[in-house]
């Protein structure tokens, strides 16, 4: 990604003006212009739009903002652990984490809370010596992760990024409707009968879904819902289902991240008339340092799923 293309692109934003963005970054206007055409080049659409008002943003730019906001800012908090006014030094970073002899297990942040108690405990119990840490991120970061050899295993969401790793099926995760409970009647168990619903169809934008599920994205040609509500993040789409604002199709794992309280008024429902599951794989390099752990991890996820759903549905 292009960095200087992002600071120039925020800072016209935030200005709203190309002389004033170039005054802010102590550049020429021909040097932010060259920038931002640049990163727009390679996100392959247009940021930004000449008006009577002055610079405006595309859609596409309006859209693109807060993960141009968030990027830059992961990228300012490393360099500030690092070099910053607060003295973190990396020999401090270095003493307090394990380096290459740390276990580092990549998941989707989707798929966190329904594997890391099984995780955990396991690691503690079977291989106490052996410190481990997780690390969340989309499916592509997960696999660009492990080529770089900066994670060991992956569980994630299938996509159709190739790799040269080891890859074993582990779920095949039902999609299902996620309603009110008023709501549950008129569906029925059936996608044909989502239009009958005077509700919104809530989208997850966030790219722990969106950017592994092409069968979710493919969705939204089938369900003829007559309103869309964007969300990027689990909780504010539970809550918009909880007080009767919209529904949704997600994988069934949803169930591992919504309380006991929330199913008072929440309720998942089996569809009939689609024929779709999202693969969960795992996914490590042959022959690692790690692969006792490894492979009795991956013994003991393959036994929880054949009754992960029974197990949690006992447990509301």
């Amino acid at each position: 990604m292009n960095i200087d293309g992002l600071e120039s692109f925020l800072s016209v934003v935030s200005n709203k003006s190309i002389s004033k963005a170039s005054k802010a970054l102590h550049i020429t206007q021909p040097t932010l212009s060259t920038r931002i055409r640049k990163l727009e080049e390679e996100l392959d659409f247009v940021l930004l739009k000449r008006s009577w008002d002055g610079i405006e943003l595309t859609e596409e730019g309006y859209f693109f903002l807060p993960y141009a906001i968030e990027l830059l800012g992961e990228l300012q908090d490393a360099s500030f652990a690092l070099t910053g006014v607060n003295k973190i030094s990396y020999q401090l970073l270095s003493s307090i984490t394990a380096g290459k002899d740390e276990l580092r297990i990549g998941i989707n942040i989707w798929l966190a809370p329904v594997f890391n108690h099984i995780i955990i405990p396991y690691m503690q119990e079977h291989f106490p010596h052996i410190p481990f840490k997780f690390i969340t991120r989309p499916t592509n970061v997960l696999k660009k992760l492990l080529e770089y050899d900066s994670i060991q295993f992956s569980i994630h969401y299938e996509n159709r990024a190739k790799t040269p790793f080891l890859c074993e099926p582990l779920l095949q995760d039902e999609l299902v409707f996620l309603c009110h409970k008023d709501d549950a009647t008129i569906l029925d168990g059936k996608l044909a009968n989502s239009n009958k619903l005077d509700k919104k169809l809530i989208v997850f934008e966030h790219a722990a879904l969106t950017n592994n599920l092409d069968k979710i994205s493919s969705l939204l040609g089938l369900v003829q819902a007559k309103d869309y509500q964007m969300v990027d993040d689990v909780q504010n789409m539970l809550a918009f289902v909880e007080s009767g604002h919209g529904f949704t199709v997600l994988p069934r794992s949803i169930l591992y991240h919504i309380s006991e309280q929330r199913m008072t008024n929440i309720v998942t429902l089996p569809i009939d008339d689609l024929n779709y599951t999202a693969s969960v794989s795992l996914e490590y390099r042959e022959n690692s340092q790690f692969q006792e752990p490894i492979s009795g991890l991956t013994k003991k996820l393959k036994q929880f799923v054949q009754g992960m759903y029974k197990e949690k549905e006992l447990s509301e």
